[in-house]
């Protein structure tokens, strides 16, 4: 079992999908903390973006060395075709 100290809310995966909007919403105007599971376990933490700011102000450890630019996630990588031109 894990510890839900100040989790507000928990919502699986499957629900994260079919409600993020919704969930995105609560989060932001009640800064509502979602405990997001995955299998049954405990995955991740939805947090408003103040609150973020917050949390990590104080803690490098927690931002590291980062800047404070959100990091940009890269698509999927494309498998190289064999034996075409170029």
């Amino acid at each position: 079992m894990y510890s839900t100290t100040g989790i507000d809310a928990i919502a699986t995966i499957t629900e994260l999908r079919s409600n993020t909007s919704e969930l995105l919403d609560q989060v932001r105007e009640n800064r509502t903390r979602v405990l997001i599971q995955k299998n049954n376990e405990a995955f991740a933490v939805l947090i408003d973006w103040d609150t973020y700011q917050k949390l990590v102000e104080g803690e490098p450890d927690v931002a590291g060395e980062r800047n404070d630019r959100p990091v940009k996630r890269k698509g999927r990588k494309k498998s190289s075709q064999t034996g075409g031109t170029s």
